[in-house]
């Protein structure tokens, strides 16, 4: 019987290899993150025409959102991810990143990270979940150099 197993590894990036992190340090209750990157076009319109002449290039946006579980005495605020209300006009940035585990691979690196907003739900008979919701500078993936 011939052996099935060719030691090739699946290519699709799963739950299972991801690792996200916040300024180098692993979420370690993080359940999902999901990232947008967009960019912000106007329709350029002249008279004398019914489309659109083109779309201009007026902004680029980022944002991140991560699904987490919450633990006692690992709050937001003590873990230094959100700043106390005194603290939030002087805060610094944070850097997040999803990296393969397997290659070690940063896939996102998103810069210039502040978190916006977080929400905590709690359910009779399920887990007490958070979403934090971040903004950021910038955005870059495995392809890209990251832009000073």
């Amino acid at each position: 019987m011939p052996h099935l197993n060719t030691g090739a590894k699946t290519q699709v990036m799963t739950g299972a290899k991801a690792i996200f992190r916040l300024n180098g340090h692993q979420v370690a209750y993080a359940s999902s993150v999901t990232y947008n990157e967009n960019l912000q076009l106007e329709e350029v319109n002249v008279l004398d025409q019914l489309e659109t002449k083109e779309l201009a290039e007026v902004g680029y946006r980022v944002d991140l959102s991560c699904q987490t579980f919450r633990v006692q005495n690992q709050s937001v605020k003590q873990l230094g991810i959100m700043s106390r209300l005194q603290d939030v006009l002087t805060q610094g940035d944070l850097t997040a990143e999803v990296v393969d585990r397997i290659s070690n691979a940063t896939l996102l690196l998103m810069e210039g990270v502040k978190l916006e907003s977080r929400q905590t739900t709690v359910d009779a008979r399920g887990l007490m979940t958070e979403t934090w919701n971040f903004r950021g500078i910038r955005s870059t993936d495995e392809v890209e150099d990251s832009v000073t």
